[in-house]
């Protein structure tokens, strides 16, 4: 069994029904999901309520055959939940985790674990706030286009 903790998932966000899938991490989640047969999980740091979980899961098509909610982000503990886990599912297993502290801890106990580093933004200055324009600036940009490409061919001859 492969298990996921969901911040490898989900972008951080102080609601968790906000928690926007990373592309990056929702693409490993696919490729491992087919390679596995379906066989993973999701670990999720924080106490959550069991519905929102479920919902978001569903939204998002992350198909775990089981989740857990830890309620905590101790890293010794969640490695101790992660552990309990796997050896519950038994075979060949995988975890991985945005947290270095956690992963550590899982490695300590036998577990082939992954840090997962995800970067929000590649470089900062690329983050730029996209300005929104308001609706009469795109009618005005588009009245000007239009005319600039009728003068174009304005001064031929036909």
């Amino acid at each position: 069994m492969i298990l996921f903790n969901v911040n490898v998932l989900a972008r951080p966000n102080e609601n968790f029904g906000a928690r926007v899938p990373d592309p990056d991490g929702m693409g490993m989640w696919r490729s491992l999901y087919e390679s596995s047969v379906g066989r993973t999980a999701v670990v999720v740091d924080e106490d959550v309520d069991k519905e929102l979980l479920e919902t978001w899961l569903k939204i998002n098509n992350v198909k775990a055959v089981v989740y857990e909610t830890v309620g905590t982000t101790e890293p010794r503990v969640k490695a101790e939940v992660v552990q309990r886990m796997l050896t519950a599912a038994g075979g060949r297993s995988m975890y991985l985790d945005t947290d270095a502290a956690t992963v550590a801890h899982t490695l300590q106990l036998g577990i082939p674990s992954l840090l997962v580093c995800l970067p929000y933004t590649i470089r900062p200055e690329w983050s730029v706030e996209k300005q929104i324009r308001g609706w009469d600036s795109l009618v005005d940009e588009i009245d000007k286009q239009a005319l600039a490409r009728s003068e174009k061919n304005w001064g031929e001859i036909e």
